[in-house]
Formats: structure tokens, sequence, C-alpha cells
């Protein structure tokens, strides 16, 4: 039988066999749709922390039940002002950073995948870094343990119901090569075929029986059931492609992870820096403090890693334990007191005043740089408080232009928060 290939289609067919993109194929809808509301009286936390929450497939603080060794995935559409992650701690707040088998916290608009392991708590959360009790439960169970778990049923809000996907055979069929040539014929799978990743091998051994399964129902005319198989095949051979990389792959995750040591001790450097200032003044709250002891094991864990030559996992822990010291870091500066002598008449004056008081932080920026002549890894978070610094400062503007200046004035304030925290980083206080 033949079949086209638009010019598009055969570049990427062409590049599946050189073991690039794996995970592109996976077309399956997200499992979980993150937004974010006003909590009504069905949001877990209604009347706690933060007035806005996040739902789940349109429920509020909706409760799951994931099973250990399956991956999720969650597709977060909030704002810059609501980084969603995943957590040990139910207030959420940046707090609890849970890493194991978690990849791409701390995103307001992406995707961030879940994979619980052996090793994750009975009950984690998820939830907001910048705002208390937004989320919700996650139970975590084993296999065949699901219906252990009794909640009550969440509904989303009654919609329309959509017509069923129409599955056209001839872009099945390409799907269908496509995942032949990935899963049979690419360099990846020769990688896991000659490797020794046991691991890898198990996986790789799954995506096959999962593409057979296709292959079968595509030739039985069910093209659904073709479909799922397909998209299981594709996503496995994804995962077990990640576990034995190319060479090229390996020099850049070997370089990455150099970085990432460098920038971890840069961090516990600038932290000390601030605890000492901090700590002078009369009038800071309780210091936040970094738990030395989680942090040196998340170091240990990652070093014997990259030791096996395993970098890409190495450096997920070392980004987990990169974000663990910057939120703490964070809410230490973010906690420093500060007084007013101020007195304004009206939301609107007050909100002119605060938009200023950015301005005059935002000068700042360049000059601190200059001047302290920081590493790349403190410039590159320092830039993710200037970044969403600017993001709120536009917000508040947004706001002001509709006259709603107290929500304005919110806004603007978080913004200068951020660059406060940016400039004491760099030791500018």
């Amino acid at each position: 039988m033949q079949f086209q290939f638009s010019s598009k289609k055969f570049i990427f067919a062409i590049l599946l066999l050189l073991g690039s993109a794996l995970s592109a194929f996976n077309a399956a809808a997200y499992d979980f749709n993150i937004t974010v509301n006003t909590k009504d009286q069905t949001h877990p936390h209604y009347n706690e922390g933060s007035k806005i929450g996040f739902l789940i497939n349109g429920v509020q603080g909706r409760t799951l039940v994931l099973v250990r060794g399956k991956t999720y995935t969650f597709k977060v559409d909030t704002n810059p002002m609501h980084d969603f992650y995943l957590t040990t701690d139910p207030v959420g707040w940046g707090m609890g950073t849970l890493a194991d088998g978690v990849d791409g916290n701390f995103t307001y608009n992406g995707v961030v995948t879940f994979k619980p392991t052996a090793s994750t708590p009975d009950l984690v959360y998820y939830a907001c870094r910048n705002h208390k009790f937004m989320g919700g439960k996650i139970h975590v169970v084993n296999p065949g343990e699901e219906g252990k778990i009794k909640i009550d049923d969440q509904v989303a809000p009654a919609q329309t119901t959509a017509a069923p996907q129409t599955i056209d055979k001839g872009e099945l069929k390409q799907k269908l090569n496509f995942a032949d040539m990935t899963i049979n014929q690419s360099s990846a799978a020769k990688r896991i075929v000659e490797g020794n990743n046991t691991e890898a091998k198990a996986i790789y051994k799954n995506a096959k029986e999962k593409f057979a399964a296709g292959q079968a129902a595509f030739e039985a005319n069910d093209l659904a059931l073709s479909k799922a198989k397909l998209d299981e095949a594709t996503t496995l051979m994804a995962d077990a492609a990640r576990l034995v990389p190319s060479e090229s792959v390996q020099i850049r995750a070997k370089a990455n992870y150099e970085d990432l040591v460098k920038g971890i001790k840069d961090l516990e450097v600038s932290y000390a820096q601030n605890y000492e200032i901090i700590a002078k003044e009369g009038g800071a709250k309780t210091i936040q403090k970094i738990d030395k002891q989680k942090i040196q094991s998340m170091m240990t864990t990652a070093n014997a890693l990259a030791q096996a030559g395993q970098y890409e996992k190495a450096n997920e822990i070392l980004i987990m334990a990169q974000v663990e010291i910057s939120n703490t870091l964070n809410k230490m500066l973010a906690n420093r007191t500060m007084s007013y002598e101020m007195k304004f008449a009206t939301p609107e004056e007050e909100y002119k005043n605060e938009l200023a008081r950015f301005a005059s932080f935002e000068e700042l920026i360049p000059t601190a740089v200059e001047q302290k002549q920081p590493s790349k890894e403190s410039i590159a978070l320092m830039n993710t408080f200037v970044s969403k610094g600017k993001e709120m400062r536009d917000q508040a503007q947004a706001e002001a232009k509709q006259k709603n200046f107290p929500a304005a004035l919110e806004n603007i304030k978080s913004a200068t928060q951020q660059l406060e925290s940016a400039l004491r980083l760099l030791g500018v206080h």
C-alpha cells in the first residue's frame, strides 16, 4: 500500500529516523486543564487564603487520584501571578516543592508532567507559588488500588456536549507509519536495543507491544482503538529514548549539570549574604531558613546519577534544588519588614506613587548588574524576577486604564516586590 507525505511531513519523518523530537507524536489530549477563577463554596479552601483558586477541567479545587508509574499531563493556562506547581504542603506559596517525577513546576502558561514513583508520598497537593490555599489534594496509589480512595463526586458546570471526533483513516495510516519508524527504525531504538539500560528496555518492550496492538486495531478498522494505542506507544518510546540520549545530547546535559552545580553554589552564597544582612535589621520578620539537609541529599543523589552518566535525571534534581533555595531566598526577602510614612488620599494616588517606585527600581537593575558582576546563573534567576515584575506591571496598567485602581495597586505592589527581590539577590539593599 502506498501513501503520500507532504514535504513537511517527509522532513518530520526523517527527523524521527535520526531520533529527534520523539515526544512530538503524542497527540493525545492533556489529562488535566488548569485554569483560575474566584473561589466558590465548592472549593476545598473557600474563605481560606487567596480568593482565587485553581480549577481542574472546570472543577474548583478538584481532588485527584493518580497511579504510580503512569505519566499525567497538566495543561496550565492561568496568568503570571499564579504559578502552578506540585508540593507536599497544602498551603502552597512556594513551599514543599515536589521534585521526584515532576517536570515543569512553576508554570503559568505551559505543561507540567507528573509520573508518581515508589517514593512519592501517598498525599501531595497542587498549589500556587505566589498565593496560599489555591489548590487541592492529589492521592497517589499503587496500580489496582484506585478504588481504595473515596472522594465526593466533583462535576464541572454543564457544557454543551461536543460531537465525537472523526478519525481520518489516511491520517491515522501516516501516524502508524511514523510510529513504526520511530519505534522500529530510529537511531534511538538502536541505542536502546544495543545499550544496557534495563529500564529503557522494559519501556521499549511495552512501546512495541502497544504499537503492535495499534497496528492490529488499524487492520481491523477499529480506528479509535488504533489511535489510542499508537499514542500510548509513541509516548512510551519518548520515555525510553530519554533514558538513552545520543552523544550530543549527553554532552549538552553534562554541561548543563556543571552550570547547575555552580548556580546552586552561587545561590547559597547569595542566601548567606542576605541572611546576615536581614538578621541585623531590627524590623526583620522571622527569617526563612534553607533545609540544608534536604539540599545536601539532593546534591548527593544528583552527583551519583551524574557519575553513572544519567545527567538528565541529575539535572532534574538540581533544578528542584535550585528552585528550593531560590524560593526560600525570595520569601526571606519578601518578608522583610518595610514601612512607609507617606499617606495617600485615594488608591489612584497611591497607585501612581507605586508605579513611579517600580520605575526607579527598574532603572537600578542594569547599574546593579554592572557593579556587582554576578554569575550567569544569578543573572538568570534575577531575570525571572524582573520578567514577572514587568508582567505584573503590565497587568496593573491595564487595570488602571479601566479605573480599577484597587486592583491596579495590588498588582503594582507585587510587581515592585519582584524587582526588590531581583536587586537583593544581587546584594543591593
